[in-house]
């Protein structure tokens, strides 16, 4: 299992889903905690509430770039829709085949791994697993890409 994975295990068993494990590796990132940002990245959980909605790891990866790109005084990053737009594109390009709902995102990863979708509509974590880190790989590169520890230095 992936190194970044093992991590984040300890959260997955506190029932954190995508969204929230995005920002809980960019807080560990930058050495912050903020537990209220966690409850709130509950919001788009399962696709928001299992309503069809986008995947978490959509929302949440959008939201992760757009709180670590965040310059002294609280101003936003001047590339920050840049950022967002290459994170969202690459996202939708990498779920092209399913789409980007969680339902969908789930159910393609399931058929990826040749396993059965969850039958209770909640995405198996171990399945999104893979594609966690590959968003979170991408949000790194996007990250370094934009110099973003020297913003507001």
């Amino acid at each position: 299992m992936n190194a970044l994975v093992m991590e984040l295990l300890p959260y997955v068993r506190q029932g954190y889903c995508c969204s929230q494990l995005l920002l809980v590796l960019a807080m560990q990132m930058r050495g912050e905690e903020n537990p209220g940002l966690l409850r709130a990245m509950r919001g788009p959980c399962h696709g928001i509430g299992q309503s069809g909605g986008p995947c978490g790891l959509l929302a949440g990866g959008a939201a992760a770039l757009a709180w670590l790109s965040g310059v002294d005084g609280g101003d936003e990053h001047p590339m920050l829709e840049a950022m967002t737009n290459e994170y969202g594109t690459w996202f939708l390009e990498r779920t092209q085949a399913w789409g980007y709902g969680c339902e969908a995102v789930a159910q393609g990863l399931a058929a990826e791994a040749g396993a059965s979708p969850a039958n209770d509509s909640k995405p198996d974590m171990s399945l999104c697993a893979g594609l966690l880190a590959e968003c979170w790989e991408k949000i790194m590169e996007i990250h370094d890409a934009y110099q973003l520890d020297t913003v507001g230095a």
